[in-house]
């Protein structure tokens, strides 16, 4: 399958190769305004997301994570907005300001994206092949017998056997994990170069949930896809992540290659989210949590969101907003935001040096 070009943007030959970054994020905004109050769902993300790397969002439910990923694909609806300091760039070519059609160019043949529940992505009064081929229409121009073998090659590649036979089945005729690999072949059916999975596994079993898991893996070693993907299972991020970002309250608060997270979690929230693993808590009577619920982020970030809920929290966390900075060895950029860091400041100095950082526009990429 041959990849579309980006209308209008100039790319480089080898801007595809793994390690160029396709997608970056900076400062990244999206506001919900409502009679009630005004919800900042994300509310300053930066990151790079770079050919044949997977890039993980962490975080438990109301974190931001789904709003990232609609942010990005241009599907924020009123009342909710990107604003305008926000900015998305695809190979270069800023996206913020994208009109609806033109919006439709980047959606599916560029960034595609697979999401939790495939009911919500296949349509039941059509069957499988009917909707794998109009992807395939739309974004490639295929039509008939070209068509029906390229979805036929589209579902052989996800591991659906007997492919010809399943083309002419209804979403209803598939099984759970047969739908989800019907969704990624539909995505594929547009030869992304990015591909957005949100949640894709989460109401799988293990067994399901690791073939899937497997798949992508297997998709991205072979196509050379950039994959976000989001997630409130530490254990799926181990898993699929080359970096991983932990999300709280509309913020990145952690950001770091997979082995040094796991291995050094600096953040009281990763920290917590690392204890409560079912796996870390063996032998224990009770499984450890995070006491609390993540707050709707409805005012300006001029304090640690994570405060109420934080073991070493301490008087500045309630005035000073944490800014991102590094607490790891330069070469593998792992940051966070905590007033606990840099450690080898006394405390004075922490607090100074966020506040001086808070005034400063953006933040350390991921």
């Amino acid at each position: 399958m041959t990849a579309p070009t980006v209308a209008g943007s100039d790319v480089d030959e080898g801007e595809g190769e793994d390690g160029a970054v396709l997608l970056s994020v900076e400062n990244l905004r999206t506001t919900f305004y409502t009679d009630k109050e005004t919800i900042r769902a994300v509310d300053g993300v930066s990151f790079d997301l770079r050919a044949g790397e997977t890039i993980g969002i962490v975080g438990e439910s109301g974190s931001g994570k789904s709003v990232t990923a609609r942010s990005v694909m241009g599907l924020v609806e009123s009342p909710g907005r990107v604003e305008s300091e926000s900015s998305i760039e695809y190979r270069g070519r800023e996206l913020t300001t994208n009109t609806e059609k033109e919006w439709q160019q980047i959606r599916g043949g560029d960034i595609a994206m697979v999401f939790q529940d495939p009911m919500t992505s296949l349509n039941p009064v059509y069957t499988v092949g009917n909707q794998i081929k109009e992807a395939l229409r739309l974004h490639q121009n295929l039509k008939g017998q070209a068509a029906t073998e390229e979805a036929v090659e589209l579902l052989q590649a996800v591991g659906i056997p007997d492919a010809t036979r399943r083309l002419k089945e209804y979403p209803h005729q598939f099984s759970g994990g047969m739908r989800q690999r019907a969704v990624i072949a539909m995505a594929l059916a547009c030869d992304p170069s990015v591909l957005i999975c949100d949640e894709p596994t989460t109401a799988l079993d293990v067994t399901i949930q690791a073939q899937i898991l497997e798949l992508l893996e297997e998709l991205k070693e072979e196509r050379g896809l950039a994959i976000m993907f989001i997630t409130h299972d530490m254990g799926v991020i181990a898993e699929v992540a080359d970096r991983v970002n932990v999300m709280y309250a509309g913020e990145f608060v952690e950001s770091a290659p997979v082995e040094g997270l796991f291995e050094n979690p600096k953040h009281p929230y990763t920290q917590g989210l690392l204890r409560s693993i079912p796996g870390n808590n063996v032998g224990s009577e009770r499984l450890e949590t995070i006491e609390g619920e993540v707050p709707t982020p409805n005012e300006e970030a001029t304090y640690c969101r994570f405060a109420p809920r934080c073991p070493e929290e301490f008087a500045e966390c309630d005035h000073v907003h944490p800014e991102s900075v590094p607490v790891g060895d330069e070469d593998v950029h792992h940051t966070a935001k905590c007033l606990l860091y840099p450690e080898d400041l006394p405390k004075a100095g922490r607090i100074g040096k966020h506040e001086q950082r808070s005034g400063d526009e953006g933040g350390d990429r991921s």
